[in-house]
């Protein structure tokens, strides 16, 4: 096969995407693919391999010129011809309150936080918003729309439950709206992307849920080249399906003392993934059980300023109440002081350092640290002690039972 690739530093083939219309690259000695969507077209690339060896004058082959690219990719305007055009409306799936959007209908967002604090119940809820053109987190959902939820995670057993809970009370038509499937993906895999093609031609969602993103691909987040590549392969499915992309995604790990990221900065992996994302949605645990405070990090289409929103987890409906009067500036949550203490092992850690840490180190208000040890003390989470060493006789802590162990 005549190799398909330009003379050059840039090796780009001599065909165009059949799906999204860009040029091919080679990425190995038999074998291309769309730097854009990911497509392999394996019978384009045999007829683009004939088609590019024209003979010469001896009779043999050589590869032909590159063939022309579709020239209004590269169209210029002036800003008079510009602002002489009526802006287009945008294609608002979740609005922002005011004339900006949150998610357009090419949009892709992203919903971080810890591991297990309850990114899925939220978007199990956001799909119903969707579907139903209800709000969500306050914010309008102007029409109800199609959704396809991709679980590449859980037992489905379990998640059908929560579903019989989200869903409870809801329209015939807002639920033939809804799409889920439970499923292994891998995004790197050309038969696994072909499926899923076809699986979103046969549904035509306006909203694709991938949850969670790590289960969808198998390179490494932090380097800027792989995501990139992931990326782009996010971006064709978007181009050639008409739909938006939410992910679920983590924040990166941190030390008890840790002062918060901010922004993005907070999301694991690479700029190249968190640059790629219109929206993202963080999510943090309060210090009141199933409190959690919702931070919009990143809002690259809103129009106005979002500010945090507290809400409370029902666990009986899998909903989210919005708390207005909760604030949780200063606030940090009981398991980031157990976690401090249980690192500082057996023989605990003074009371005045472990105020210090979360004070200096993550903004916490100095009488809401005290507040949470006493009570932590008070329901046996934490033992408090003067050790015989202390000659000023200062409070130590230690996580509750670890003298019965030690004993034991």
């Amino acid at each position: 096969m005549p190799d398909l690739v330009r003379s050059g530093a840039s090796p780009r083939a001599t065909s165009d995407c059949t799906e999204c219309g860009r040029l091919w690259y080679k990425i190995g000695p038999d074998g291309f693919e769309c730097d854009r969507c990911g497509f392999f077209p394996r019978e384009q690339i045999a007829s683009a391999a004939q088609a590019s060896a024209t003979p010469n004058a001896d009779g043999a082959t050589q590869p032909s010129e590159p063939a022309q690219s579709d020239a209004t990719r590269f169209v210029a305007h002036g800003l008079d011809e510009l602002l002489a055009t009526e802006n287009e409306p945008l294609d608002v799936v979740i609005g922002d309150g005011a004339e900006g959007a949150i998610l357009t209908a090419d949009g892709k967002g992203m919903v971080s936080g810890p591991t297990g604090i309850g990114k899925t119940n939220l978007l199990l809820r956001l799909d119903r918003s969707v579907c139903e053109g209800s709000s969500f987190l306050g914010l309008p959902v102007p029409q109800p729309r199609c959704v396809l939820h991709l679980a590449l995670e859980g037992s489905p057993p379990a998640l059908k439950k929560r579903l019989r809970k989200v869903w409870a009370g809801s329209t015939v038509e807002a639920r033939g709206r809804f799409f889920l499937a439970h499923m292994q993906l891998n995004l790197a895999n050309i038969d696994d992307l072909g499926h899923l093609d076809e699986l979103l031609y046969k549904l035509r969602p306006d909203v694709l849920i991938i949850d969670p993103l790590r289960n969808a691909h198998p390179w490494d987040e932090n380097k800027s080249d792989e995501m990139a590549r992931l990326t782009a392969i996010l971006d064709g499915i978007i181009g050639r399906h008409s739909c938006a992309i939410i992910c679920v995604h983590h924040d990166r790990k941190r030390s008890p003392f840790a002062k918060a990221d901010v922004g993005t900065d907070r999301v694991r992996g690479s700029t190249a993934l968190t640059g790629w994302m219109s929206f993202c949605l963080s999510i943090d645990q309060d210090i009141k059980k199933d409190r959690l405070v919702l931070n919009w990090t990143k809002t690259r289409d809103a129009e106005v300023p979002l500010d945090p929103v507290v809400v409370d987890f029902d666990r009986e409906t899998i909903d989210f109440i919005m708390n207005e009067d909760a604030a949780p500036s200063g606030k940090i949550p009981d398991e980031s002081i157990l976690t401090a203490v249980f690192r500082a092992g057996e023989g605990g850690i003074r009371g005045t350092e472990l105020i210090a840490g979360f004070v200096q180190g993550a903004g916490a208000s100095n009488r809401w640290v005290r507040e949470r040890i006493r009570a932590l003390v008070k329901e046996r989470k934490l033992d408090e002690f003067v050790p015989l060493q202390e000659k000023k006789g200062a409070k130590w802590y230690r996580i509750a039972g670890a003298d019965e162990e030690r004993e034991g």
